[in-house]
């Protein structure tokens, strides 16, 4: 498509055509006419100029006339007048309209000017000048001049001056600029050996001070059942290899400290025993962990009740005293009925016993790796979902999937947490990758990078440009692309001022 410029100049109060910013005023001829000059319009391939000639403040000798003359200079040499327009004083204005009439010179009038006024009370008002011409390459650079040329009634020239009333023609194409945003990604590392493990809970009902598993006791044909059926379906996965179950057993926070501590490690060796009977693991690849009394599964019970009047006082409680104290003060309080109701409905909950079962699992090709991360995505490598990320176009939604799986499966890992961030961006998801930037691997030209953008899309361009410089440092591509946007955003921005 072929550009088209409007130039916008309207002198002092005139109607504003077209949606502007920035507005100034000028005055011509020794200040008796006002310019205002408005922002400048794009349409095809011609400049539409809008000038608004204020003539409130203008005098002319009866018998002389005045012909404002608007030019588009590039001040090296390129330059196009434009009509002009002829104000005449009053006897000038009669003589020259009977003439125009006696000899029938209405064409040549028109095609010499503009417009011909009568300078009078009723014209001394604004007049609204629009005119359209062919664009030219120079006249990117170009700016404006008035031309005024005060005559007598002989036509002989007494005053001629030219006064600019633009500093530049701003073309349309000097529009807020769109900084395009170029992200950085890092590649992670490859895993040599793949090693993961899963948790689970397991409820399991003992009576009091026991540690004997009674399968049909309670809640534990279920939670056998869950225990088993992970274990199990972990076993016949051709893509993983059992290295170990890690058990750890718990015991409520009531009577002995030091019988509870054995009585928790005797529940995890029962649960040992039991899995080993049933799963095909052998007991030597158990490893057995005493948790003791559950004081944190205590806290997070009592944290998750919002209607729980003594929370705070129970916190406290166990905030600041040692397992002995703690038994004390809780059994005192309100005579001993909150202890009796933590018994029944708080502690069966906190004989638990935690299973995490340890295993590696093989590398995959992209092709395995498309399928597998649908299912299993935690089987997956970072570097594995990375081949995967690439087989999809940059910003599609496919690609923005895999580096939120990614973060999801390694919530933590600072290179998953960059990648997502990088991603988020691209999708001007700012709030998103802010949070993803708060936990990724910084001190990198990829994190200053990202980070820049960041800031630029929250219009702190400034710090996104040092940013940017920082990442440049090491001469990375994207961040180089970056600088060259903000300069661009920049020189934009300077002309939307003018």
């Amino acid at each position: 498509m072929k550009k088209i410029i409007y130039i916008c100049i309207a002198l002092f109060a005139g109607t504003i055509l077209l949606p502007l910013k920035a507005q100034t005023t000028q005055t011509i001829y020794d200040g008796r006419i006002s310019v205002q000059i408005q922002r400048l319009r794009q349409a095809d391939d011609s400049i539409k100029i809008y000038i608004d000639f204020d003539l409130t403040n203008l005098s002319l000798g009866t018998e002389r006339f005045l012909t404002l003359t608007p030019i588009l200079t590039d001040g090296k040499g390129k330059e196009l007048k434009l009509k002009n327009i002829r104000i005449n004083g009053r006897q000038q204005h009669k003589a020259f309209m009977r003439e125009v009439e006696l000899n029938g010179l209405q064409r040549q009038v028109d095609a010499a000017h503009y417009a011909v006024i009568g300078l009078n009370r009723e014209t001394r008002d604004v007049f609204h000048y629009v005119t359209a011409i062919g664009f030219e390459g120079w006249m990117r650079e170009a700016y404006m001049n008035v031309q005024s040329d005060l005559c007598d009634c002989g036509g002989e020239s007494q005053q001629l001056i030219s006064e600019k009333v633009a500093d530049r023609i701003v073309l349309e194409g000097a529009q807020a600029y769109r900084i395009l945003p170029n992200v950085a990604y890092i590649r992670p590392e490859v895993e040599s050996v793949k090693s993961r493990s899963e948790s689970n809970d397991v409820f399991l009902d003992f009576p009091v001070s026991q540690t004997d598993i009674i399968p049909g006791f309670g809640n534990n044909p279920r939670e056998l059942a869950k225990i088993e059926s992970i274990i199990n379906e972990i076993r016949k996965d051709a893509n993983v290899r059992v290295t170990g179950v890690s058990i750890t057993g718990y015991a409520s926070p009531e009577g002995d400290v030091n019988f509870n501590n054995d009585l928790s490690r005797g529940r995890a060796e029962s649960l040992r025993y039991y899995l080993a009977s049933r799963s095909g693991i052998p007991p030597q690849q158990y490893r057995l962990e005493r948790g003791g009394e559950d004081w944190e599964g205590l806290v997070r019970m009592i944290q998750s009740m919002n209607n729980f009047a003594p929370k705070e006082t129970v916190l406290s409680i166990i905030r600041y005293y040692n397992p002995v104290e703690r038994k004390d003060r809780l059994k005192a309080l309100d005579d001993g009925r909150l202890w009796e109701w933590m018994l029944n409905e708080l502690y069966p909950r906190l004989r638990r016993v935690v299973s995490r079962i340890e295993y590696t699992v093989r590398g995959f090709d992209v092709n395995e790796a498309k399928e597998i991360i649908k299912t299993r995505p935690q089987q997956l490598s970072l570097n594995e979902m990375f081949m995967v990320a690439n087989t999809y176009e940059e910003g599609s939604k496919e690609f923005e999937e895999v580096f939120e799986t990614a973060v999801r499966v390694f919530p933590n890992d600072p290179v998953a947490n960059l990648n997502a961030a990088a991603s988020a961006l691209l999708n001007k998801d700012t709030a998103k990758a802010e949070r993803y930037l708060q936990k990724a691997q910084r001190n990198t030209p990829a994190y200053f990078n990202n980070l820049g953008v960041l800031n630029m899309m929250q219009n702190n361009l400034s710090r996104a440009k040092n940013l940017f410089q920082r990442a440049a440092e090491s001469n990375l591509e994207v961040a180089l692309k970056n600088l060259d946007e903000v300069k661009k955003k920049e020189e934009a921005d300077m002309l939307l001022r003018n």
